[in-house]
Formats: structure tokens, C-alpha cells, sequence
């Protein structure tokens, strides 16, 4: 089962996208403080890490930065979700080797799942729909 960690410091929203995504089928670990992240993300060598922005102890940014310069994380995928899209921070992420970046704002639980199906190379048809869908 593949792994995605979700470095998240808002709870309600962590819940709502562990959910999805662990209804498509994959493992979701959790860290909420940015200066616990690198550790983790080493720890559990996820799949996948969605990672915040703005988090208490280090800054998204900060960790993407550190992640792909340490040879034994740099290969992990990286999708940005955060609030804060402006063009300097989605040009810093790219730049730093994020493959996405997406607005929580503007994104609902399954198609999160099914962008993290696709970033995994994993097929989105198979994403779990949600009644109102």
C-alpha cells in the first residue's frame, strides 16, 4: 500500500483530506509542526507528501528545500496545498522540485485524492465518489 504523509497544521482540514485519499486506497501519516516533518517524512519514507505552507516551527518551503537537497529524501514527490498561492511562492515551489501546487481553497476532498492518485502514476477512474457527486 503506498504511503502519503500529510504535513498539516489545520486538523479539520487534515481530517477531511486523510479520509478521501484513505478511501482511494492509500496509508495517510500525519505531522502537524513543520520542525517535526523532515524527521518524519525520513521516518516513515512516504510515497507521497502534501505539504502546508505555513506550519508552526519551519515553513513549507523550508522543508521542500531541505527534502530535495538530502539524497535519501530527494526523489520523494511533493505536492503543495496551502492558501497561499501567490505567484512567488508557486514559482519558489516549482523552482524547489514540488511536481504540484494546490489551493485548499479550491479543491474538494475527492479530487484531492485523485491528483495524488495521478502525481502516484495510480489510475484517478478508480477515485471514491461522494454523495451529491
Amino acid at each position: 500500500m503506498k504511503k502519503i504523509l500529510i504535513v498539516e497544521d489545520d486538523e479539520s482540514f487534515y481530517n477531511v483530506c486523510a479520509t478521501a485519499i484513505k478511501l482511494k486506497g492509500y496509508d495517510v501519516v500525519h505531522v502537524s509542526d513543520g520542525s517535526q516533518a523532515i524527521e518524519r517524512i525520513q521516518s516513515e519514507s512516504p510515497d507521497l507528501v502534501l505539504l502546508d505552507i505555513v506550519l508552526p516551527g519551519m515553513s513549507g518551503l523550508d522543508i521542500l528545500q531541505n527534502l530535495k537537497e538530502m539524497e535519501e529524501t530527494k526523489n520523494i514527490r511533493v505536492i503543495m496545498l496551502t492558501n497561499f498561492g501567490t505567484d512567488a511562492n508557486v514559482d519558489k515551489a516549482i523552482e524547489l522540485g514540488a511536481e504540484d501546487y494546490i489551493m485548499k481553497y479550491n479543491v474538494v476532498p475527492h479530487e484531492l485524492a485523485e491528483r495524488v492518485a495521478i502525481a502516484l502514476g495510480d489510475s484517478a477512474d478508480t477515485a471514491v465518489k461522494f454523495v451529491g457527486d
